[in-house]
């Protein structure tokens, strides 16, 4: 189903978000996995996150660039995802996944999409399972010194990119930027704007409101 496909897609690449806002007071690590290592236990320590980001799309096929803002909270299993076209809302129970451009929304069981690998629980740990890792080296953006980490999905084929290029500050070991490369030539890139860890999330920030999207179609696809 499409918006089962677009779901995955949003997920996984929010994944690169999520990784974007990690940040950690280490030294820098001798290789990937200590450094993802660390990251992983800094994430567990953040509680209720909130955090913006611009992306920048690139679509190396249409000739096609798209920057748009973002918007992310996530409290445990519960989460809210504002992607510009689509926004995904979860309770820990139902996910419902609302399109912009024609007004549907898609409800979906939660437990359903984790075992279809849609799992929000490990925004901050996809790496420890899900990929293999190389450190690349030291490189610049923008005058400033970062270490840059791929990532490469073990079930490649499974997903709508090959790589995710994470950039990390040497000096205090902020991520910078996550690059997502895709498969169909769509490249990804995410900078975060605002970062608060331990936020407070209003509960009624994980539900879908129908009220304030006026003739909404909702699609039930719960057995």
């Amino acid at each position: 189903m499409k918006h089962l496909r677009i779901m995955k897609s949003l997920l996984f690449l929010l994944s690169a978000v999520a990784l974007v806002v990690l940040s950690s007071s280490a030294l820098i690590a001798q290789d990937a996995e200590s450094i993802l290592s660390r990251l992983s236990e800094e994430a567990k320590e953040y509680g209720s996150i909130e955090a913006t980001y611009t992306s920048y799309m690139v679509d190396k096929v249409s000739d096609f660039e798209a920057k748009q803002n973002g918007e992310i909270f996530i409290d445990d299993n519960q989460y809210y995802l504002d992607l510009g076209d689509y926004t995904i809302v979860c309770d820990g129970a139902t996910i419902w996944t609302y399109e912009t451009a024609v007004n549907d929304c898609y409800v979906d069981d939660a437990e359903a999409m984790a075992e279809d690998g849609m799992d929000p629980s490990k925004l901050f740990t996809i790496w420890e399972d899900d990929f293999k890792n190389e450190l690349k080296g030291a490189v610049e953006i923008e005058g400033r010194k970062v270490t840059h980490v791929n990532l490469y999905p073990n079930e490649g084929d499974d997903k709508p990119f090959h790589t995710i290029q994470l950039f990390i500050d040497e000096s205090t070991m902020e991520m910078v930027r996550a690059v997502v490369k895709g498969r169909e030539g769509t490249d990804v890139t995410y900078d975060v704007t605002s970062f608060t860890p331990r936020a407070k999330v209003p509960l009624e920030k994980f539900q879908f409101d129908a009220s304030k999207f006026p003739g909404v179609s909702i699609i039930d696809n719960r057995l």
